[in-house]
Order: C-alpha cells, then sequence, then structure tokens
C-alpha cells in the first residue's frame, strides 16, 4: 500500500516542476531554450531546450525552425535527423536570414540520413519537411 501512495505522490508532484511555457512570448521561449543548449552552463538540459525551442515554433518565431534545425542535428542528448531535416526545410522555405545557411545543413543532413538509413529514410525525411512547412 505505501508504495502505491508513494506512486501517486510522485505522479502528482511532477505538475508542480512543470514550467509555465505560457508565460512567455516565442522570443524568449526561443532564447531560453537557447540557453539550455549552452554545455559550459549550470542549468544545461537539452531535451528541455528542446521543449523550448518547439513551443517557440508552435507560435511560428521566425529563428526556431533554423534553431531546432542545428540542435537536432548537432546535439547528442537529442539527436535526431529525420526530424532536423524537417526543420531545416521550412528555416529553408520561410526566407529569412537562416535560409540559406539552413539550405546547406539540409544537403549535409540528407547525405547522413542516405549513408546511415538508406533512401527510404530521405524520402520520408523529405515528407516529414513538406508536412512541417504546410503546417
Amino acid at each position: 500500500m505505501r508504495p502505491c501512495i508513494f506512486l501517486a505522490l510522485c505522479i502528482a508532484s511532477l505538475n508542480v516542476f512543470a514550467i509555465d511555457k505560457s508565460q512567455y512570448t516565442p522570443e524568449q521561449l526561443f532564447v531560453i531554450g537557447t540557453e539550455l543548449f549552452k554545455e559550459e552552463r549550470k542549468e544545461f538540459n537539452p531535451k528541455l531546450g528542446l521543449e523550448f525551442i518547439l513551443e517557440s515554433a508552435k507560435f511560428k518565431y521566425e529563428h526556431a525552425p533554423f534553431g531546432l534545425c542545428v540542435s537536432l542535428s548537432t546535439t547528442k542528448e537529442i539527436l535526431d535527423l529525420k526530424e532536423a531535416y524537417s526543420w531545416c526545410y521550412v528555416a529553408e522555405k520561410i526566407g529569412n536570414k537562416y535560409s540559406k545557411m539552413a539550405a546547406e545543413r539540409s544537403k549535409e543532413i540528407l547525405g547522413k540520413i542516405l549513408f546511415d538509413d538508406g533512401v527510404e529514410a530521405v524520402t520520408e525525411a523529405k515528407e516529414l519537411g513538406k508536412l512541417k512547412y504546410s503546417q
């Protein structure tokens, strides 16, 4: 009985530690997220940083797609090349100062996907990018 009560209290307390992201602007979400990717900081937490940048992207903050493109393709803890490519694709298509870098990075990522997982994985990554851009 005691383990069940302890488990219930642990689950209930998780909400206490959740960060209310609604209090921040999309730009603030992005900045907080990128700060959490800096290894030299005591607050280094790529998974939480990813959450913040994804939230920023949800609100169409223009720099978020490129931030996701880079972080998902370089940070070991959250590495996901298909997802990274899809965000590079979005960053390339929205047309801002990072679009050219996103285009170059997307080519590199597609090469890695092709080498590691084959042609079918490249096709999946491209479809995911088109889907994200259309949203």
